[in-house]
């Protein structure tokens, strides 16, 4: 029990210490690029994919739950992800989708000298952008999940996560298909 308080303690003086170079709140822009593919669960064998790369630009708002070295972070980020599904051989063209992802996740930060380590996860939610160009319906999201770790050095965010979309599959007995991809992302905060 006494090993236990200890370290919890501990993690309430490294996020403090975490804490004291944020505000409560932080608003700031992020872009980054990724390597997405599709994900088949259930398919044939002689179903396969390729990736390729992705990228993302949009804003973020964090806020940081005093004296406890835990965030909460949501983005609106406009989104370019695809791969290749190759069937029986043949390859379809590469497919990209346009997006608007909302992620939410919280976390847990850790600092030592001026940088704070962050390890998170959580949801994201997600619509594609019609191929006409009409605006994403925010009435159709789907929801998919990410996780990883990240890095702040003032007002500078670095993350690398990782991230798995719903079922783009819309026919009943069909594989499970769905977009996933690695990200690091770089971010600014303004302010404070």
């Amino acid at each position: 029990m006494k090993k236990i308080l200890t370290l919890i303690v501990g993690l309430l003086l490294i996020g403090a210490t975490a804490q004291a170079q944020d505000g409560l709140f932080s608003l700031g822009v992020k872009g980054g690029i990724g390597a997405s593919s599709y994900n088949l669960e259930g398919a044939p064998s002689t179903w396969t994919t390729e990736g390729t790369a992705s990228w993302h630009l949009g804003g973020m708002f964090r806020t940081n739950i005093p004296v406890l070295p835990i965030y909460a972070q949501i983005e609106a980020l406009y989104s370019r992800v695809g791969g290749t599904i190759n069937i029986q051989g043949v390859s379809s063209d590469s497919e990209y989708i346009n997006r608007f992802d909302v992620p939410i996740v919280v976390g847990l930060k850790f600092g030592l000298l001026g940088i704070s380590g962050r390890a998170f996860g959580g949801a994201v939610a997600q619509s594609n952008f019609p191929e006409s160009g009409d605006d994403a319906d925010i009435n159709n999201f789907t929801w998919g999940w990410q996780a990883g770790i990240g890095a702040d050095i003032k007002k500078l965010t670095v993350d690398v996560k990782y991230e798995s979309g719903a079922n783009l599959s819309k026919v009943t007995n069909a594989p499970t298909i769905k977009a996933t991809q690695w990200i690091l992302s770089v971010g600014y905060f303004f302010g404070g």
